[in-house]
């Protein structure tokens, strides 16, 4: 029932190949607006160093609420999964194995820069733990799932209560 390592891997993969083809989109506009503004930086009528630090700040701030968003919605949302996760068929829930809110998605990404100072062993872990949870995953008490599997222990209150994996194994 639980994604193991190599899927996460695999979705994450996808994810950063995603989040890098938006980024890459996102610096062409900003290529766009450079031009723009330096074709009218004599109307500007701010200083330009005032200018360079809110530009700055704005620059920085799309560079984490980007990745953030992306996670944060799209694993709240109805598909409860990036674009990754969903080509591998794989989902985010709760303890109760249902949607998670906005909220503890956020909480999820976020939690997941503690894995990343770990050297990566808050990642490894999910390959190591019971229910296939990486730290970030233990920190938010979410877990990442196959879908089809879900959905079908769903049907059978009795194997879904007892975490059954796909061997058929309770966890």
């Amino acid at each position: 029932m639980y994604a193991g390592f190599w899927k996460r891997l695999c979705a994450s993969i996808l994810d950063y190949f995603i989040i890098y083809v938006l980024a890459f989109a996102l610096a062409f506009l900003e290529l766009i607006f450079d031009m723009l503004v330096g074709v009218g930086k004599g109307l500007i009528l701010l200083d330009s160093r005032v200018f360079e630090i809110v530009y700055s700040t704005i620059r920085i701030a799309a560079a984490f609420s980007v990745p953030w968003l992306y996670y944060a919605i799209l694993e709240s949302s109805k598909l409860q999964g990036t674009f990754g996760k969903k080509a591998l068929g794989i989902i985010v829930v709760d303890q109760n194995y249902e949607r998670v809110t906005f909220l503890r998605a956020s909480g999820r990404f976020w939690s997941q820069m503690i894995s990343m100072l770990t050297i990566y062993v808050g990642y490894i872990m999910a390959a190591f733990t019971q229910r296939k949870q990486a730290l970030h995953d233990i920190i938010a008490k979410t877990y990442v799932v196959d879908k089809k599997v879900l959905e079908l222990s769903k049907g059978n209150p009795e194997l879904y209560l007892n975490s059954v994996h796909m061997e058929g194994q309770q966890a």
